[in-house]
């Protein structure tokens, strides 16, 4: 069945498998839509920008304890990366004072997809209490449910006290509603001179059956339907790969503190760290743009 893609029609590129330290693909794909920031500001056709700390959206700190209020100062174009910026700055809001600042982008309502390869070549933060986060939600809530019975994948995330790992998650619920995950790790090893601090590609390939995470090309976790979706979960009872058979959109942040690194916060002498990206691209598998 062929899966409609929500965003305004971009000249195609047909891509084959392929490898190397750009990144590559597993199969036979067509790029759909990309942002290559290559301008001075952020394209707002392609981009929502996020503010405050979460209660604007119903979900104060994010829902995770995070320390920031989310700006669009925060957000700049440089040398073709977009950059995200965390900084020790006092700020007022929600009627709260707030220490730092940093950013937040989606694009929720602007483009979104069932289904593809998605992959952002980032270069993150080695900080103490900066969460970089690369990451998917659904458009729409699954039977009005919200998080987590309608889903989220983590494309990466990573801990800024750490430069020698980063991880993939999808998050669901079991048959009683209750939020479950799966989790893998990608290590990077000092003795190769290895670091997250570089840049490395990072990607998801998910179609029907699976989710699938890499780190340039290095497949290091896999998740199969039969682990969202086992025989008999009534959670789910329109169709057996959901929810992670609906259009998702993609999520781009720089969190402080928060409860992934169990509540880690920068140190007293902190001033700024940054996120850059030098690219998000999505590709669609070839079979389902097929007439």
């Amino acid at each position: 069945m062929k899966k409609l893609l929500g965003f305004l029609a971009l000249p195609l590129l047909l891509l084959t498998a392929c490898g190397g330290e750009e990144g590559g693909t597993s199969g036979e794909f067509t790029l759909v839509w990309s942002d290559e920031f290559e301008g001075t500001t952020l394209d707002s056709a392609k981009w929502d920008v996020m503010t405050g700390n979460g209660a604007e959206y119903g979900n104060p700190g994010w829902g995770n304890n995070e320390a920031e209020w989310y700006q669009e100062d925060n957000i700049s174009l440089k040398d073709g990366n977009l950059v995200i910026t965390a900084k020790k700055e006092r700020i007022e809001g929600e009627g709260k004072t707030f220490e730092y600042t940093s950013a937040r982008i989606r694009t929720y309502q602007k483009a979104y997809w069932t289904y593809g390869r998605f992959e952002a070549r980032m270069a993150l933060p080695n900080v103490d209490g900066m969460w970089p986060a690369f990451w998917m939600l659904p458009e729409e809530n699954y039977n009005n449910q919200g998080w987590p019975v309608s889903g989220e994948i983590d494309i990466m995330e990573a801990r800024g006290s750490s430069d020698l790992a980063t991880s993939g998650a999808l998050h669901y619920a079991n048959t009683n509603g209750q939020h479950i995950y799966q989790t893998g790790t990608k290590s990077f090893s000092r003795r190769n001179g290895e670091s997250n601090t570089d840049f490395h590609v990072y990607a998801i390939e998910w179609d029907e059956e699976r989710i699938d995470w890499f780190v340039d090309d290095d497949l290091f976790f896999s998740v199969e339907r039969r682990v969202w979706h086992p025989d008999g979960n009534r959670i789910y009872p329109d169709d057996d790969s959901a929810p992670f058979d609906r259009p998702f959109h993609i999520l781009l942040n720089l969190a402080v503190g928060g409860n992934f690194d169990n509540g880690t916060m920068p140190p007293n002498d902190f001033e700024s760290a940054e996120l850059k990206v030098d690219y998000v691209r999505v590709y669609q598998w070839n079979y389902l743009l097929e007439d």
